[in-house]
This record gives structure tokens, C-alpha cells and sequence, in this order.
């Protein structure tokens, strides 16, 4: 017997299920639900429309979300002051958590090319209790508009929104494997031994997909006398895959983006990447994006141990 949701979701079966079930599932789904539920994917917003004005876009945004709907969600001010923390942009935003996806069908209702989307924040540079769900419409050329309502940064009003997503660079050269995720694991007695979310605490995840590598970092605050000292701390990486010419010099600029004058392939760190400069390894994203990572493995980095959850070398033949 098969289970759907209030909006028309199929949320399980009662009974034996095999795999060749789930896969013919699969198989018989119309491409752009296909599309809709392709994990893991890399995307980069093209711009935001607030009501009915005109899209701009003053960020450079990069999602990248994992086989099992994880995503680290990054958004770069595009013009940055230097000499002030790049928290303290307004565009500044990155958060991390999971994302679910429904189609909206039943009773008669069908709307084709869209899904309703919501992420669940649970490391996020602007604090808890942010909302954060819209409706999900394929365009005609293949990019993504999305369609919610959120506070506008630059009036503080909520808005009617839209976002244009795309794919970085040509789509059909865009590599999705490995798929990579790394999280941090708390020891027993962190929290008054307590399960807690990200949200609550010190945490972090870092996500390769392919050519690209996010990682987001929470760092509690410091207490006295049980109230904190100073704010807690978002730390984030963005590391990218690209080539790199004979004098060692990258030549790519932003995600996806390169020329054709290199010798080799290395990674960057994007330099508006906010971790501590003394060091190089207080968010391990070089050890993730290592090719030799495999589920389990692990490793300790001042004292917070971070371990691979996921590790997807190859494509799956179905969604």
C-alpha cells in the first residue's frame, strides 16, 4: 500500500518493497521531476527580484546539496569593503541544513514543471527561526525561478522574492561526483549531554560535489558565569577545482569560471573565506576533498573531530 502526503506526496509503502520497485518508481517519472529530485546538484543564483522590481544580483551564491538533500548554501558579497568582517555585509549570508521537495497534485490539481521546496536551517550566519520554503518553477531554458516570501535585507520588510538559479558554467560538463560530506560529532557529555541541533552549539559540514567544496562552521561563544562573552561565530570556506597555469598562478575567478591557458588541475580557496588566517586547517575542507575519502573516515582538528557521512564516487543510473 502506498502512503501520500496532504499535498500529494508519496511518503512510503506499507508492505515489501524491493529495489527494482523503488527503480521502476523512478524510471516512470516525467524528466522534470527528474530534474526537481537530482541529487546531488551545484547551483548559482543568477539574480533576486523584490515584488515586481527588476533582478539584480549583488552576490556570488553557490548551493551545493548532497545524495541525501544536505546543502551548504554560501552567498558571497560581491563588493566587499575590506578591513571590515565580511559578516557585517548586509549580502552577506551562508547556512547549511536539509531540504525536502513535494509536488503539488491530487483532487484534480496538476502543475506540471514545479515543486515546493523548504530548507531547514540548522547552522545559519543570520540566527535561528528563519523560514525558509518557496514554490519552484522550471523555466524554458532549463535554469529555476523560485517564488516565496522573505525579509528584504535593504528595507526589512518581507517581500515577495525571486531568485533565478542556474547551473555554474555549461551544465552538461558540470561534474557531479564525487559527492563528499564531512560533519563534526559532538563527544557525550558536550551540551549537558544532550542531543542538540547545529543551530544550538558549536558544529559544522563541509560538502564536495565534483569540482566544488563549501564548509560551514559554527564556533560557540565564549561564557563567564554562564552568560556569553561575545557572539557566536560562522565561519565558512568555499574551495574550487580548477586549472591552474605553469607559474602556480589560478585562473579561476569565481565558481565555474576558467580559461584555457593551464598546465594541471588544483584547488583554490575563494579569499573571502573568513576562517583564521594563522592556520589552514581549522575547517578540514582540503582532507575532504582528497579523492581517497571513504564513509567512516575521520579525522581531529583542534580538539573537534569531523567525520565523512557521505561518499558517492559514481552516478547512480536512476534519479
Amino acid at each position: 500500500m502506498e502512503i501520500y502526503g496532504m499535498l500529494g506526496e508519496k511518503l512510503g509503502t506499507i508492505g515489501k518493497s524491493t529495489q527494482d520497485d523503488k527503480q521502476q518508481e523512478v524510471e516512470s517519472l516525467p524528466q522534470w521531476k527528474k530534474d526537481f529530485l537530482q541529487k546531488p546538484s551545484i547551483s548559482v543564483r543568477n539574480g533576486i527580484a523584490w515584488g515586481y522590481d527588476p533582478p539584480y544580483e549583488d552576490t556570488d551564491t553557490l548551493v551545493l546539496t548532497s545524495t541525501q538533500s544536505g546543502f551548504v548554501d554560501i552567498r558571497f558579497p560581491r563588493k566587499r569593503e575590506l578591513g571590515k568582517p565580511i559578516a557585517s555585509d548586509p549580502s552577506f549570508w551562508a547556512f547549511c541544513g536539509t531540504s525536502t521537495t513535494t509536488f503539488l497534485q491530487g483532487d484534480g490539481i496538476d502543475m506540471p514543471y514545479s515543486s515546493h521546496c523548504v530548507w531547514k536551517h540548522e547552522i545559519d550566519s543570520k540566527g535561528p527561526g528563519i523560514d525558509d520554503e518557496g514554490d519552484m518553477f522550471l523555466l524554458a531554458n532549463g535554469d529555476c525561478m523560485e517564488v516565496g516570501m522573505m525579509q528584504n535585507t535593504q528595507t526589512g520588510k518581507v517581500q515577495m522574492y525571486k531568485e533565478y538559479w542556474t547551473s555554474p558554467g555549461d551544465s552538461g560538463k558540470i561534474h557531479l561526483v564525487p559527492c563528499v560530506v564531512a560533519k563534526t560529532t559532538e563527544s557525550p557529555n558536550d551540551h549537558e549531554a544532550q542531543e542538540s541541533s547545529l543551530q544550538n552549539g558549536s558544529g559544522g559540514v563541509i560538502i564536495r560535489i565534483g569540482n566544488f567544496c563549501q564548509g560551514i562552521m559554527r564556533q560557540q561563544a565564549a561564557s563567564h558565569e554562564g552568560r556569553p562573552m561575545v557572539a557566536d561565530a560562522v565561519l565558512v570556506e568555499r574551495w574550487t577545482r580548477g586549472l591552474v597555469s605553469a607559474d602556480g598562478n589560478p585562473n579561476t575567478t569565481t565558481a565555474g569560471e576558467q580559461t584555457s591557458t593551464a598546465t594541471s588541475l588544483g584547488w583554490v580557496q575563494d579569499w573571502r573565506s573568513n576562517t583564521p588566517s594563522d592556520t589552514n586547517i581549522s575547517m578540514p575542507c582540503a582532507w575532504v576533498f582528497d579523492d581517497s575519502r571513504q564513509i567512516g573516515d575521520k579525522v581531529e582538528v583542534k580538539g573537534t573531530t569531523w567525520t565523512i557521512v557521505e561518499a558517492l564516487l559514481e552516478m547512480d543510473q536512476g534519479v
